[in-house]
């Protein structure tokens, strides 16, 4: 993947709007590393709007506020041409829509407003609208099902499949489903259970024994629900320089854990989605079977369920009859043909229809295929060894929305997106791949309102109280408070300052704004759904905080302390590790250390705090150096989030 997903991509309200867009009317525009542009849309409630941002020479990030500065959508794809974006306004007002550079980028970009128009009530009409990005003949498409109380209601394609044949997208277009490939691969793990072949608890070694042995048992179960401390293969990669699109080696995932020299995690303590567990399920199924995994998918479980139009790649190359091109903009405008993930087979590969997926959705309910027994433990949410839920069953996201059981899944690959949704309960689903660049998953939750509506409880809507705090920080507390915040395990801070006795915060690569206090200790984020509670010492101090968005995530306070050219030049040198057999060299240039790799641009490492820089790159997001006795640098660790703890060694 291009990009890490950040916890906060975010936070400014906007209250000064800028040119007011007009549709077909294109504006043009220019960012620094560090400007934002704003526009903005008369737009009325029930309505339809569409527009895009063309990124000529820069890769920009684009968010929509509504009147009130809530932000309602973010639009971060293809790093060229058009990054599309689109919602449905809930009152009327003046929207805006915000334009800022991706990591820094300087360019040229144009903005144009394509549609704003009445939203259409018959669902299937809202389809065609909502589908407009992506109805051309001259570029990629989507391909999209919708089953409702057992029925098919909707199946149909709308751009194109392939550009260089004029072929067009339909419902029965193969499509690389990517990461929702895995609940399939869970299901050929409980077929062999159910046989008694394997159980869940067994250790994974049983059947792969070369995998390495980290004295804790790392079991299937783990393996299936992102709790093992493998690894992840493909944030870990391409810190050597691999890119999603090089072919790998089909024994490249147990190449991987056998020079891992140490788990991530304690297995069953922490859920760390990961794309190698399911890579070497696909080869355990295949030794326990005795079958290749192209054989056994097809008679296990396509055949059964009569979904004819599907199979598993597990070559770069393959050729599969039907099957959509993947593609990317190209930096001069168009398209270029991008391959997907090469011998990612069990954690990606499958290449299914509209049509076909409906009839997966349907296994959920009648359980032709691996019973009961295997329908409850797929759809039966991870328990963490400290109790939590993760949320995730096996190879499938399991949650309530809108007060209806959800099985859901995305995928993404460099050439296809595709999301997955079933509600079991009211045995209706939707089923969306596109191999449009420009394409995200976000607008399933439109389609699904629109034809699920009499099943769905009412939104909730987020009010902010307009109240005073029963306890306000005292201005010794703002001053114990302030100071920069580093998100544990991410690379990512928040640096709080007090201003004329108000609180204002700024996150990595995002402008500064005021934060309001709800207590002495917590704090709520303007026209976004989050906040912060700041944990005070005995002595009065704040060392620790908790971000509230999603998930609770820790920071802890990092004491600023600006680096010289002297100790900066301390780290100039060559850092080798030994699993990726990779090297790093870094040296100053124009007073920033940068990291220069074979296969990379140079890129910046920016000094955080003591030892601690962040990386320039998605896949080194972190560096933390260490020394040896004598005081000399000896090496660093590097890690991404997904995948950490990587030394490389000083040489």
């Amino acid at each position: 993947m291009r990009r890490l997903i950040l916890f906060l991509i975010l936070l400014t309200s906007t209250t000064a709007y800028g040119q007011q867009l007009e549709v077909g009317k294109t504006l043009n525009g220019s960012l620094t590393a560090d400007s934002k542009a704003t526009y903005s849309i008369s737009a009325q409630e029930k309505y339809y709007v569409y527009g895009y941002v063309d990124q000529l020479t820069v890769d920009v990030k684009v968010r929509v506020l509504d009147p009130s500065g809530k932000e309602i959508g973010t639009y971060d794809g293809p790093d060229r041409g058009p990054e599309p974006f689109q919602f449905s306004p809930k009152t009327t007002g003046t929207y805006t829509v915000e334009v800022t550079s991706f990591e820094g980028g300087e360019g040229d970009y144009s903005v144009l407003l394509v549609a704003s128009e009445k939203k259409e009530t018959d669902p299937k009409k809202l389809v065609d609208q909502l589908m407009t990005p992506f109805s051309s003949k001259n570029g990629p498409g989507v391909s999209i099902s919708v089953l409702k109380n057992g029925k098919v209601v909707l199946a149909k394609g709308y751009g194109m499949s392939n550009l260089t044949y004029g072929v067009p997208m339909t419902e029965n277009s193969g499509m690389s489903i990517a990461s929702v490939s895995k609940q399939f691969t869970a299901m050929a793990i409980m077929l062999l259970v159910n046989e008694g072949k394997l159980s869940l608890d067994d250790d994974v070694r049983k059947y792969i024994p070369e995998l390495k042995d980290f004295g804790a048992t790392v079991t299937i179960r783990n393996m299936l629900n992102h709790t093992t401390g493998y690894r992840e293969i493909l944030n870990f990669l391409p810190m050597a320089g691999w890119r999603s699109t090089d072919a790998m080696d089909t024994d490249e995932p147990i190449n991987v854990i056998q020079r891992q020299t140490s788990l991530q995690n304690a297995p069953g303590s922490e859920y760390n989605y990961n794309n190698t567990t399911f890579m070497l399920l696909a080869r355990l199924v295949e030794r326990v079977s005795g079958e290749s995994w192209t054989d056994y998918m097809t008679k296990r479980i396509f055949k059964p369920l009569k979904m004819n139009n599907t199979t598993v790649k597990t070559q770069q190359g393959q050729v599969i009859p039907g099957s959509s091109q993947g593609y990317a903009s190209a930096k001069e405008g168009g398209y270029v043909y991008v391959t997907d993930f090469a011998s990612a087979y069990g954690a990606s590969g499958v290449n299914s229809t509209a049509l076909d997926m409906t009839k997966w959705m349907l296994n959920y309910t009648n359980m032709t295929v691996g019973g009961q027994s295997a329908i409850e433990a797929i759809t039966t949410t991870g328990i963490l060894a400290s109790g939590d839920s993760t949320g995730y069953g096996l190879g499938l996201g399991v949650r309530k929305w809108r007060g209806q059981q959800l099985y859901t899944h995305t995928g993404g690959e460099t050439s296809h997106k595709t999301f997955f949704g079933y509600m079991p309960d009211i045995q209706s689903g939707l089923f969306m791949s596109s191999n449009h660049p420009g394409y995200g998953n976000g607008i399933w939750t439109d389609i699904a309102e629109a034809f699920f509506a009499e099943y769905l409880e009412p939104e909730k809507e987020e009010v902010a109280e307009e109240k005073e705090p029963s306890t306000k920080p005292t201005p010794a507390q703002m001053e114990a408070i302030a100071g920069r915040y580093q998100f544990i395990g991410a690379p990512l801070q928040i640096v709080y300052t007090v201003e004329e006795g108000k609180m204002y915060a700024q996150a990595t690569n995002q402008p500064k704004f005021e934060v309001t206090a709800t207590s002495d200790s917590t704090f709520t984020f303007v026209g976004v759904a989050a906040s912060v509670t700041f944990h005070y010492e005995k002595d009065g101090t704040v060392k620790t905080a908790t971000h509230h968005q999603g998930p609770d995530s820790p920071m802890e306070k990092i004491l600023d302390d600006p680096i010289t050219p002297e100790k900066l030049a301390e780290y100039e040198g060559t850092y080798y590790n030994a699993e990726l057999e990779t090297s790093y060299t870094l040296k100053i240039v124009d007073g920033k250390l940068m990291a220069h790799h074979r296969w990379y641009k140079p890129f910046a490492i920016t000094h955080n705090s003591k030892e601690s820089f962040a990386g320039g790159m998605w896949f080194v997001g972190s560096v933390d150096f260490d020394r040896d006795p004598s005081g000399a640098v000896s090496g660093f660790m590097a890690g991404n989030g997904r995948t950490r703890g990587v030394w490389f060694q000083r040489q």
